[in-house]
């Protein structure tokens, strides 16, 4: 068993105004703020910027992305830091910002392509990278992975290296969560409650105690918080909350796995492209209900930390009620239904499951999973189907 947490974590309201001493000592004077085309005209991305003036440290400003990051955009930021002469890369977003300044960090210091990187080991450390998220969702402050479409072959590639990749200083401040909008604070608070249960139910090969450990707590905390910072973004304790659960839940997945629905949800993601976090709300509880069986045990503790088990029931019971539970929360976030999606198409289902059942996420679900049990999820997704009305 192997576990790692390489990330410094730095935590609590108004914790953004260490960004100046933090960038000091690395000992640098060239840095890159990465970001996204919304988030560079934000408080935030004003006060590092004005913070790291005040230090004579010049920070340059780079909002070449999208929201579901391409290698063609990792490969062009790359030689921009090369031709700029970038010391230390500060990503401020969700995790689509994150995951490319993670890229862009490994192909500057290993002087290979986007592409060339994907699913191979990663020889020399990236640059510098300080993480400062602003969802609640991700957890790639702390993961040392980074997903990308590659526009060739059309999929979500993998490029991942525990030593390489892993971000210096996870820098996350609550604070930047209050101005989020709803149908953010839901898809990011769904996408971190399947990380935390899929790490908890993820196969025994990949599965470990210190992964469950975390993976369990984040799924009480995002059961308790999410719909208070839903309701109420002004909800401080609630938003720490969720910051915390959310990193809580990245350091549990990368360090187990995730399963079937990320496999589903990426290959959906890459077809229609549909939101990361939103393609996970999709396929949560039907991935839910596919795997409860002679797992329930597993899915019964999940109904325990979410709140949802009933004393005295047995675990075939509780189980079901984690699902229901699950079903009622993405119901009350208001997340859109797969049908709502007007690209969507049944006639590519049984593409998307061949896709998804070739996925390396897929050997690592809790239950076996096919070809045409993802068609039958897709299907279910797509008609709405109620699994315990």
């Amino acid at each position: 068993m192997e576990f790692s947490l390489r990330t410094k974590l730095i935590t609590g309201y108004g914790c953004l105004e260490q960004i100046g001493q933090l960038v000091q000592g690395f000992g640098v004077k060239r840095v890159m703020l990465c970001t996204d085309s919304f988030l560079v005209s934000t408080p935030a991305a004003a006060r590092i910027q004005e913070i790291l003036k005040g230090l004579e440290i010049q920070c340059l400003v780079y909002t070449q992305l999208q929201p579901e990051p391409i290698d063609q955009d990792c490969d062009k930021g790359a030689l921009f830091c090369r031709e700029q002469g970038v010391e230390l890369i500060i990503a401020l977003g969700g995790g689509s910002v994150m995951d490319q300044s993670k890229a862009m960090a490994a192909i500057v210091t290993n002087g290979k392509s986007c592409r060339e990187l994907d699913g191979t080991a990663i020889p020399h450390r990236m640059l510098p990278l300080i993480c400062v998220p602003t969802t609640a969702g991700t957890g790639s402050e702390v993961t040392f992975v980074s997903v990308i479409t590659n526009t060739e072959k059309k999929y979500k590639m993998t490029i991942m290296d525990a030593g390489s990749l892993s971000p210096d200083v996870a820098l996350c401040d609550p604070a930047l969560l209050t101005t989020l909008p709803k149908k953010l604070v839901s898809s990011c608070g769904v996408d971190a409650l399947t990380h935390a249960i899929e790490a908890y139910t993820a196969a025994d090969a990949v599965s470990n105690p210190f992964s469950d450990a975390l993976a369990l707590q984040a799924m009480g905390m995002i059961a308790r918080n999410l719909i208070k910072c839903w309701e109420d973004p002004t909800d401080r304790e609630a938003q720490g909350a969720m910051m915390q659960a959310s990193t809580m839940a990245g350091a549990a997945f990368i360090n187990s796995d995730v399963g079937a629905v990320h496999a589903i949800a990426e290959a959906v993601g890459v077809a229609y492209h549909i939101p990361h976090g939103v393609a996970n709300s999709l396929f949560l509880p039907y991935v839910m209900e596919f795997n409860r069986e002679g797992n329930e045990g597993y899915y019964a503790q999940v109904a325990h930390q979410l709140g949802a088990a009933r004393a005295g029931a047995d675990d075939k019971e509780n189980a079901a009620a984690a699902i229901r539970f699950v079903e009622e929360l993405i119901a009350q976030l208001e997340i859109p239904h797969f049908a709502d999606f007007e690209q969507v198409d049944p006639k590519d289902f049984e593409f998307l499951a061949q896709r998804a059942s070739q996925s390396v996420m897929s050997q690592d679900n809790r239950r076996e999973i096919r070809a045409q049990d993802y068609t039958r999820i897709l299907m279910d997704a797509y008609q709405g189907k109620k699994l315990y009305p």
